[in-house]
């Protein structure tokens, strides 16, 4: 009988369940009421559900090499391929035919779960081995299956103009699919996957994409530390300094080189004499059909495919963040395909609060805003999905558009030490807005963090729904 595979991907560092009182996602409270187990009625064979931590997640106190190692992979954006290929690895873990895929996210994880939906439009599900043999369900085997979906196929070309390696990564997908049996049946057969997500609900969208600073402050440190090293050599500083100078310069290099090597993209003209790295006669032929492949802010991914049945995006108004921009989803000549589709296709709404305030994360009794978001992705879930399973009992939200109002202000906030985040407000234009939000309009005074004034976000002073507000 077919069942339900939902996929969660939480935001950056956030990581539930950890604590009694911890401080919980939309996606987290999602994932509570909908997985299955010992101390719940759902069914696993009616309903499956995964949960992705955040990028960086770990709530570990004090600085260990783990969390190091997370932050740099946030912060050059790495460490999103290993969240996307989860999730991609539980859908083929496990999908039979007929079962219903839906993908959550929130932040960081809303742009992993929209990348996942596009590693299935390319990649398919997987049915068989390249024998004939069945998928496995666990392990490596299984790991590298999805690892080469995301890392070979989905990430060829990332960062370029779409044209200019399309047809090289759709080519990768062909082949992928032949090899795995995951080709669409029908009209749109050779053409893309066999599977494509019902309903993809995604809480204000990041691009997790790295940061420019943190990528030359890294190859600064491995600078130095090279240049230190040799005048400890030349200089004959002590010996456990030269030690310790090389000890720190292997592991930056070698972390370097990984990186490097992993964002290094190329095509195999011929599929039956593939080049490999291995091989050294090949690396010619490498150079020449090889691109360095790294999503950026300015060429990232905003396809969405009609095909997904349905797509809901929740977005911030007050979010000022200058790494935090809107992620531009979907387009016109997918969205001209589902004029008649009912319920519609694709709805991006707006709502009151800064990212956090949209998507979670707050102490409880500060997420009435969220609250309000939240209660939304659920009503349109079960209006395109009747059939997934919440337990209500354990998803309450207590919406109010009067609720206190957050703003993130600083990176880094430590007695003497801050750093500002860099100012870049949101350009609402016309989008269409929750109506909570002009109710929050409406209200006068509402709590916005040290404050309580009439809420006015110069953002919409001169939208058609609210600018009434501002004469």
């Amino acid at each position: 009988m077919p069942k339900n595979i939902l996929i969660y991907s939480d935001g950056t560092g956030q990581i539930g369940g950890q604590k009694p009182d911890q401080r919980l996602s939309n996606v987290y409270k999602m994932y509570r009421a909908s997985r299955p187990g010992p101390d719940s009625p759902i069914k696993p064979n009616k309903q499956v559900a995964f949960y992705d931590a955040g990028l960086g997640a770990g709530e570990t106190d004090g600085i260990t090499f783990r969390r190091i190692r997370n932050a740099l992979e946030a912060a050059v954006g790495t460490g999103i391929d290993d969240n996307v290929i989860d999730c991609y690895e539980a859908i083929i873990a496990n999908y039979e035919p007929g079962d219903q895929i839906s993908i959550f996210g929130f932040s960081r994880g809303a742009y992993t779960a929209r990348s996942v939906a596009n590693v299935m439009n390319l990649c398919g599900v997987p049915t068989m081995m390249p024998d004939g043999s069945p998928i496995p369900r666990h392990g490596p085997k299984l790991r590298k299956i999805a690892s080469d979906a995301v890392k070979y196929v989905y990430n060829h070309g990332a960062g370029h103009k779409r044209s200019k390696y399309e047809d090289e990564r759709e080519e990768k997908a062909r082949r992928f699919r032949n090899k795995y049996g995951s080709n669409a049946e029908g009209e749109k057969a050779g053409e893309q996957g066999n599977v494509q997500p019902t309903f993809i609900g995604v809480f204000d969208t990041v691009a997790a994409l790295g940061n420019k600073m943190v990528n030359w402050f890294v190859y600064s440190v491995f600078i130095l530390l090279a240049v230190g090293l040799i005048a400890s050599v030349f200089s004959r500083w002590p010996w456990f300094v030269t030690t310790a100078l090389f000890a720190f310069a292997a592991i930056v290099g070698y972390w370097l080189l990984v990186v490097l090597k992993s964002q290094f993209k190329y095509y195999s003209p011929d599929v039956k004499n593939p080049l490999s790295f291995n091989n050294p006669l090949h690396w010619p032929s490498i150079w020449k059909h090889g691109h360095r492949a790294v999503w950026d802010r300015k060429n990232y991914d905003a396809y969405l495919d009609s095909d997904v049945q349905f797509a809901r995006h929740a977005l911030a108004i007050d979010e000022t963040r200058k790494d935090f921009p809107r992620v531009i989803w979907g387009s016109q000549k997918e969205a001209e395909k589902t004029q008649a589709r009912k319920p519609e296709w694709m709805k991006q709404m707006w709502f009151a609060g800064c990212h956090s305030d949209i998507g979670g994360s707050y102490p409880e009794p500060e997420s009435r805003l969220s609250d309000i978001s939240l209660q939304w992705m659920i009503k349109e879930l079960k209006e395109c999905v009747p059939d997934i399973k919440m337990r209500p009992e354990i998803l309450v939200t207590s919406p109010d558009p009067k609720g206190l109002q957050h703003a993130e202000i600083y990176l880094i906030d430590k007695g003497p030490l801050k750093l500002r985040w860099g100012f870049g407000p949101r350009k609402v234009n016309n989008f269409p807005l929750h109506p909570t939000v002009l109710e929050r309009m409406k209200a006068g005074p509402v709590p916005q963090m040290g404050d309580v004034k009439a809420y006015r976000p110069e953002t919409l002073a001169q939208h058609p729904q609210a600018k009434i507000y501002y004469e």
